[in-house]
């Protein structure tokens, strides 16, 4: 005896494809929960049927991007066992006997045991074996069918590996052996291709909270990622790819879906590319800027014309250990800046051994204040601006960053109105920081380090605090760097004036 439930069914929706000249978007804002069909199977099984198999067809719409199984039975271990695969319209994608209660399918994404690969509209099966029915026992299984048109299928996920609002350490840009992350050594020790988990346990061993992947022009590597998360469940493994073409790299974070790449081939620009981005929700950031382009790095500093910087995130003012040298980041970042644009500054590590070279994932650390350790809220923080660096290691000074009139706070990639500091009322910057006996703050406006002495300046428990007033009250924008006798060991984001 089998029921089959539909909980809601799928409204029609258009998924446009990803073209050269018309990178492939979503309309997310005309798709909803609503949009994801439901559907129950519900079966009994009676102890007759031990030892035989059973098919449940269902049906598959056009348009479909992932499909999400939930399975549960009677008597688990008692008195029944079933076993559970599954079969598209053209033959055999996986099966897991017991070991799953839920699984997940998509085009580039799957659970262990499972074959990724196109959702294909039709008939679909899933398959139960019934090794073990002493007596009668019910089944029900769940199946979500997610649109391709669907946030939850193209863009970052809200899955959160830890609630609550705090601080979380990472690293927005590795790679491994799915592009060339070839540093690490093979069982004879010659130079071999990084695995996902290698580059996974670097991170974890340096005590990151989360570690991008980001492969050049791939996303191979996130299936990967999907089966290894579950070993790592107070790490996250964040999704990105490294969008890497002939006028300059950019990292693309939170979504499967490729980006296109190809700068010039059907006119595709970089404002093409950007757009796409911003289409599937995720997140936008030039890497290395100020690297040289040539044949040993090929596309590395950034040339691309018609760049939309309305578009552009963030951009990674540290590349590794480049802080303050020829090729670093932070100039081509700061006049951004004071073109009007309000972009965050990142880090990334661009580590291709998994630690076992030079490079080590965490140098540097990006420090994001996100409301859980999940993509969705890590790469809004992000976009907020709520983000300093750490550039030697994920264990540098803690800061806080505020802007104060008394009675308002502004944080970082807050806006101070202009107003504010043409009134009565004076505006300081406030500064807490530990590690004080060896750092010491740099101030920096509009791109120029500005000498102000601080009215206030006392310790707190392990904090000192310094609080400047802010000179000057025309527009732009004020942050600070934490320096020691070595150079820069922390690197704020900006507060603005407008």
């Amino acid at each position: 005896m089998v029921y089959k439930i539909f909980l809601s069914s799928l409204i029609p929706f258009f998924f446009n494809l990803i073209l050269i000249h018309n990178p492939a978007t979503a309309e997310s804002g005309d798709v909803n929960d609503s949009d994801i069909q439901q559907l129950v199977i519900q079966g009994i099984v009676y102890p007759d049927q031990q030892y035989s198999y059973r098919l449940e067809p269902f049906d598959v719409p056009e348009g479909i991007g992932a499909l999400e199984f939930t399975f549960s039975y009677d008597g688990r271990r008692e008195y029944a066992e079933m076993e559970i695969g599954l079969f598209d319209p053209y033959g055999f994608r996986g099966t897991s006997r017991f070991s799953k209660d839920e699984f997940y399918i998509s085009k580039y994404r799957t659970t262990a045991s499972y074959f990724p690969g196109r959702i294909i509209p039709g008939e679909w099966n899933v398959s139960l074996g019934f090794p073990t029915i002493t007596q009668e026992a019910g089944y029900t299984i769940q199946i979500r069918m997610i649109p391709e048109g669907h946030p939850e299928y193209y863009g970052p996920s809200e899955i959160a590996l830890e609630t609550g609002k705090r601080w979380y350490k990472g690293d927005f840009h590795t790679h491994t052996g799915h592009s060339d992350g070839f540093g690490c050594p093979d069982t004879e020790g010659n130079r071999s291709p990084c695995q996902v988990f290698q580059t996974a346990q670097a991170a974890h061993r340096n005590g990151l909270d989360f570690v991008t992947i980001a492969d050049h022009n791939t996303v191979s590597h996130h299936q990967d990622m999907k089966i290894l998360q579950p070993s790592f469940p107070g790490m996250l493994l964040l999704r990105g790819q490294e969008v890497t073409t002939f006028y300059g790299h950019m990292n693309v974070f939170g979504t499967s879906i490729p980006v296109e790449f190809r700068i010039g081939y059907n006119g595709l620009t970089v404002k093409n590319i950007q757009e796409q981005s911003r289409s599937l929700g995720a997140l936008f950031s030039i890497n290395h800027p100020g690297r040289d382009t040539g044949a040993r790095c090929t596309g590395c500093g950034w040339s691309a014309e018609n760049t939309d910087y309305n578009l552009v995130d963030a951009i990674e003012v540290v590349n590794g250990t480049n802080i303050e040298t020829r090729v670093a980041g932070i100039p081509f970042w700061h006049e951004r800046l004071n073109e009007g644009y309000m972009i965050t500054g990142i880090g990334g590590s661009d580590d291709h051994g998994a630690g076992f070279g030079r490079a080590q994932p965490g140098t540097p650390t990006t420090m994001v204040y996100a409301e859980s350790l999940s993509e969705a809220d890590l790469l809004k923080a992000v976009k907020k601006g709520r983000v300093y660096l750490r550039t030697r290691s994920p264990d540098g000074p803690a800061i806080e960053y505020i802007a104060t009139d008394g009675v308002n706070n502004w944080q970082m990639g807050d806006v101070i109105p202009v107003d504010e500091l043409a009134n009565d009322q004076p505006v300081y910057i406030q500064i807490k920081y530990d590690h004080y006996d060896s750092v010491e703050p740099e101030i920096i406006m509009n791109g120029k380090s500005v000498e102000w002495k601080a009215e206030q300046s006392l310790v707190e428990d392990k904090y000192r605090i310094k609080r400047f007033r802010i000179n000057g009250n025309g527009p732009g924008w004020v942050r600070f760097n934490l320096r020691d006798d070595e150079g820069i060991v922390v690197i704020s984001n900006p507060i603005y004036i407008r």
